[in-house]
């Protein structure tokens, strides 16, 4: 029998690239990376713990899939709750002349209680209290189906 993968619930975590950008009066703040507008990716994380994981993952694999001339001298990766929009995790990372490479500047902000006080306070959920999980689901085109179906 085919079966279709459900991956679960909603994203919990919403995960931002952010990078200098110029302001008419003079200096800067973070905005979007033309190329990725908008959410980078949408994640699974039911703890602190996870949600800092993936947005130094995504961080560390940004400065593998784009060049320095595409990021800049710095960026930082800002994961958002979807419901709250409130930031659950920020890292910044920053380009290092002597490891030629990326480097994590600055301690991980870790917002994880306030979101999940505030998702609580919204809908009645408790997020830590689930767990990514994967389920099959038949599809309903699926050969076998119809046939049981037309023999009944």
């Amino acid at each position: 029998m085919i079966t279709f993968i459900d991956l679960g619930p909603k994203p919990t975590v919403h995960l931002f690239l952010r990078v200098p950008v110029p302001l008419a009066g003079g200096g800067w703040s973070w905005g979007e990376q033309p190329t990725f507008p908008g959410a980078l990716a949408k994640e699974f994380a039911y703890s602190a713990k996870e949600c800092a994981s993936l947005v130094h993952t995504y961080g560390r694999t940004i400065t593998r899939v784009m060049n320095r001339a595409q990021v800049g001298d710095r960026f930082e990766i800002h994961a958002k709750g979807p419901v709250t929009g409130l930031t659950i995790g920020l890292r910044e990372w920053e380009w290092s002349s002597e490891l030629r490479d990326y480097k994590p500047v600055g301690e991980y902000m870790c917002g994880w209680r306030q979101a999940v006080k505030e998702l609580y306070l919204r809908t009645g959920e408790l997020i830590e209290d689930r767990s990514f999980s994967a389920t099959a689901v038949p599809l309903p085109w699926c050969p076998d189906r119809i046939a049981m179906q037309e023999a009944a």
